[in-house]
């Protein structure tokens, strides 16, 4: 449950920020859903890949619907790609690899911030 709730915030809050801010703010926005949520470090980077490679991938596919392929199809070829499925899916994953980095970044940060519990060597004075 977690993993999906990190998922929707995620998205939701990349794509009200990319709106007005930056490609780069969905790697914060990513962090800070991770950092809210209490997740290991595999679920949080694979939350935030997730996320972002398919909000990404969403966007580019409704650009290249919209516009009949022009501007991919001519893309394609020049970075050596056959069809321009190959061009959407290499941007959801460089958009899921700045995702996954930003919340793996955000889950280390809420461990690094959060008290730690004293250990019995801890209480112990010498």
């Amino acid at each position: 449950m977690k993993f999906l709730t990190q998922v929707g915030l995620t998205m939701f809050l990349s794509y009200i920020a990319e709106q007005y801010l930056p490609w780069w703010t969905i790697g914060i926005c990513a962090a800070v859903v991770a950092m809210g949520l209490t997740l290991n470090k595999f679920a949080a980077f694979l939350g935030g890949f997730t996320a972002i490679s398919l909000l990404w991938m969403t966007a580019a596919t409704l650009i290249d619907v919209r516009t009949n392929a022009i501007l991919s199809t001519k893309i394609a070829p020049l970075l050596g790609f056959q069809s321009s499925t190959l061009l959407i899916l290499l941007t959801g994953c460089i958009g899921g690899i700045v995702g996954g980095l930003g919340a793996l970044s955000g889950q280390q940060l809420r461990i690094l911030l959060t008290p730690k519990e004293p250990t019995i060597w801890d209480k112990r004075r010498y």
